[in-house]
């Protein structure tokens, strides 16, 4: 099969020139998107991919057999998604899209969505079998449209491991050493409750310093150019961060600490071998905790708003709401993870998904062996 791809994309061409946040953009704004089209595009037989743009939709649709969307929280007010329905519209080719999601600040369906938005998820619903969104609450969203051929699916990235177990275990807390933290803080206006997140963000910042943890950055501009900026640029930044953060910690050590832990990757495979290092993560970013679940580390979620708790929900992963923390507890949100309750989901959830690909006219590749986490 020949496919063509729209939404997240797993990798992109870097040119010499290209500055941090040219390198960003790439990736769609959120480093963090990469991951999904890097699980999806692993999980189904293909003979051809692309996902070049530029390229006429007409000779998309004279070239492939079919569109897949690696898809994301595109339900959201504030995004336009009129552009992919009309190249949709133009391509004429019949449509697999998976990991959908709406984004709101509560659990209310009737959320406004932009008209171009609007008349992408009609195209998608008349084009797809059966559209994959990430939880409950999406498909809320789209049945308050009179859209019913909807499946909750989660987000591709939970079964990018393509095994029928996740192998997750533990240790003692306290012979956790490396530890890894993700925040944001642009995303604070869209949170459940504002001033709480705003707090909580600050908080990670502040364990992130005192335990002498890495921060992985995923759209946070000042810190990705920290991390893999010139040096001119690296120092700016530095500034830059260290004056949002002020009070977090004393400014010296606060920037001696953003200097050395602060970490970006544009690339899905130098993250999984970086992430493999580390005994525990958590933050507020879903694929920064997912990647790490994949690949043998115990993570947990904070959820801040719709497009992370009603993913973690269904999938049965480690998480806790805003309103349930007062502070950054890193002994407790690290006793949030219970292994044998995620596993246990997966197991139930691996299969359904595989099948799910199957009657949207896409081949899963065939799964890998029970694997050790490690692997």
């Amino acid at each position: 099969m020949k496919i063509f791809l729209l939404g997240a994309t797993p990798s992109f061409k870097s040119d010499p020139s290209d500055t941090p946040i040219a390198k960003l953009g790439k990736t769609g704004g959120n480093t963090g998107n990469q991951i999904i089209a890097h699980a999806l595009l692993s999980q189904i037989e293909h003979d051809e991919v692309a996902w070049e743009y530029s390229v006429d939709p007409r000779e998309v649709g004279e070239r492939y057999d079919m569109i897949v969307i690696a898809a994301a929280n595109f339900l959201f007010r504030s995004f336009d998604f009129g552009g992919m329905a009309e190249y949709i519209e133009q391509a004429n080719l019949p449509v697999a899209i998976v990991g959908l999601g709406a984004q709101s600040s509560s659990y209310d369906p009737d959320i406004e969505l932009h008209p171009g938005t609007e008349r992408f998820v009609k195209v998608i619903a008349e084009r797809a079998v059966r559209i994959g969104v990430r939880g409950p609450y999406t498909r809320e969203v789209l049945a308050r449209r009179g859209v019913h051929n909807v499946t909750v699916t989660g987000c591709p990235s939970y079964y990018m491991r393509r095994s029928p177990s996740l192998m997750l275990t533990k240790r003692e807390f306290n012979a956790v050493e490396r530890i890894a933290v993700n925040a944001s803080r642009d995303v604070v206006s869209h949170a459940f409750d504002a001033d709480k997140m705003a707090n909580l963000v600050r908080g990670i910042y502040r364990e992130a310093v005192n335990r002498d943890a890495d921060f992985i950055a995923q759209s946070e501009h000042p810190e990705i150019i920290l991390a893999s900026g010139s040096p001119e640029e690296r120092n700016r930044a530095c500034d830059e961060v260290v004056s949002a953060l002020d009070g977090v910690a004393e400014r010296g050590r606060l920037a001696a600490w953003a200097r050395d832990h602060v970490k970006v990757f544009f690339d899905v495979d130098d993250w999984i071998d970086a992430i493999r290092g580390y005994d525990f993560v958590f933050g507020h970013r879903f694929h920064g905790n997912m990647i790490a679940l994949q690949h043998g580390v115990p993570a947990c979620v904070i959820c801040h708003d719709t497009r992370t708790e009603d993913m973690c929900r269904f999938l049965g992963m480690p998480y806790v709401n805003i309103f349930d923390l007062e502070t950054i507890d890193v002994r407790e949100l690290y006793n949030r993870v219970d292994c044998a309750a995620l596993e246990e989901r997966y197991k139930v959830l691996f299969p359904q998904y595989m099948a799910f690909l199957r009657q949207n006219g896409l081949t899963p590749r065939a799964a890998v062996p029970q694997l050790s986490a490690a692997e």
